[in-house]
């Protein structure tokens, strides 16, 4: 329960700065995290940016994730790291309101 309490707060502070690009690792029981696709289309960003390079496309239906959960914010805008060749260091960057935890 405490390692929870513990991801939560690092999760929350991670997402919740504002005008900042700021990372947090977080554990999960699973060993990673995986994500459903909600939005017709989602890009996914080499960089938690919203001005970065798109590398991919995903679309409504379609099961992103990466062995382990990450978060990012820039701003007003939140990403969760995905895993794709297409990004030059394998790590891509998804909108979380495009994506709904599985």
């Amino acid at each position: 329960m405490r390692l929870t309490r513990l991801t939560t707060a690092v999760l929350a502070t991670a997402l919740g700065c504002g005008g900042a690009l700021v990372t947090a690792p977080v554990a999960s029981a699973q060993g990673g995290c995986q994500y459903k696709v909600v939005w017709p289309t989602a890009g996914v960003y080499e960089n938690p940016n919203p001005n970065s390079v798109v590398v991919k496309t995903k679309y409504a239906g379609d099961i992103v994730g990466a062995s382990t959960c990450e978060g990012a914010s820039y701003n007003e805008y939140s990403y969760a790291l995905v895993a794709t060749d297409a990004a030059a260091d394998g790590r891509g960057w998804i909108r979380v309101g495009a994506v709904v935890p599985l």
